[in-house]
């Protein structure tokens, strides 16, 4: 259950996070003042994947291994120019990582 529950906020994290950055990259919110929101987001989501990512250490389940590709977009974004089409880039391959952790929990364990 804590799995579950743990890949579930990183996923909601992961999409908060892109969503933010989309508005802002296609110009519906102005960020002079707010671009703290957008580190938070990016902080709270590599921090809550990382844990969600360390799940099947400590219980049976096995669906928070798909996370673990998503730490290697999620360590580089940061390092890119957001003003390139680099950033965006970098942060939507970590999506089929969060994609898969969801549907893996669809699926019944055997």
């Amino acid at each position: 259950m804590a799995a579950r529950r743990m890949v579930a906020a990183a996923c909601a994290a992961y999409a908060a996070n892109c969503l933010w950055g989309t508005a802002v990259a296609v110009r519906l919110i102005r960020t002079k003042k707010l671009r703290v929101v957008h580190h938070g987001l990016f902080v709270v989501t590599a921090t809550l994947t990382g844990a969600a990512a360390t799940t099947p250490v400590w219980t049976r389940d096995r669906r928070a291994l798909f996370l673990l590709p998503a730490l290697v977009p999620l360590a580089v974004a940061p390092r890119t120019n957001p003003r390139s089409g680099a950033h965006w880039r970098v942060a939507v391959a970590a999506a089929p990582s969060y994609l898969g952790a969801l549907l893996a929990g669809r699926r019944p364990e055997r």
